[in-house]
């Protein structure tokens, strides 16, 4: 015989025992949030960080899961001591084609005098060395964190945070939805538009933590540019702290 509050998976038919204390909604995204986090504490090994709002470019992603790359502290700070939209020039394909103002320019395209100011910016953050002929770039060799993974996470509104979920993965490696478990049940009736996405969905009950309705595809990052950013912009946040 059950008890109240546990719950039995048979296929993609969820069958909860319920008493009064269960699925209570939760009163904001801010305290749902919250729950997500706690939810994975437990789960989450040595060398996984969590930033909120993070922005890499595609839009705020509620919460970022990465997981730290070991010895990797000097292209951390390589990386945190420039502004984000500049991180892709780290690159080391990207850095071994810039060595002039003029390539500069071209790769960003900007004028001339807009381009020297960019430079006078990365002088600044020393990662530029003077050359007889022009300069070279530091280039990150081995990127900080190793593994990304976004989330984005709604009370009910799944289809607005499939969209967002969707543009995340151009810079992360894993990209998913999480709902209130109490509002789950219409994103599970359009499971096919997560599946065909490669977003995966979950929900979180409060006190009884996270369900996985469907598995992220691991097809990320999409963009090459906007994986750099999010480096950059996490990188920032460690060496904040």
């Amino acid at each position: 015989m059950a008890e109240p509050g546990e719950t039995f998976q048979a296929s993609s038919v969820e069958v909860v025992v319920r008493s009064k204390f269960l699925d209570r909604p939760f009163p904001s995204e801010l305290v749902l949030v919250e729950a997500i986090l706690e939810s994975m504490r437990g789960a989450r090994r040595s060398g996984w960080s969590a930033a909120l709002e993070l922005d890499a470019g595609v839009g705020l992603a509620d919460i970022v899961l990465a997981n730290r790359n070991p010895k990797s502290t000097r292209s951390l700070k390589a990386l945190a001591s420039i502004p984000t939209r500049l991180a892709p020039l780290l690159d080391p394909a990207t850095s071994a084609r810039v060595t002039s103002l003029s390539e500069l320019a071209a790769m960003l395209g900007l004028s001339a005098s807009a381009a020297s100011r960019i430079l006078t910016t990365l002088r600044g953050s020393g990662v530029i060395r003077p050359l007889a002929d022009g300069f070279s770039l530091a280039s990150v060799e081995n990127p900080p964190f190793k593994t990304i993974v976004a989330i984005e996470a709604k009370l009910s509104d799944w289809g607005r945070a499939l969209v967002q979920a969707y543009r995340n993965q151009q810079f992360a490696n894993e990209s998913w939805v999480v709902l209130d478990h109490c509002y789950h049940r219409a994103a599970l009736k359009n499971v096919h538009q997560f599946a065909r996405a490669g977003v995966g969905l979950a929900s979180v009950a409060q006190g009884r933590g996270l369900f996985v309705h469907v598995a992220a595809q691991m097809t990320g990052p999409v963009s090459l540019g906007k994986r750099w950013t999010a480096q950059a912009a996490l990188a920032k946040r460690m060496l904040a702290r």
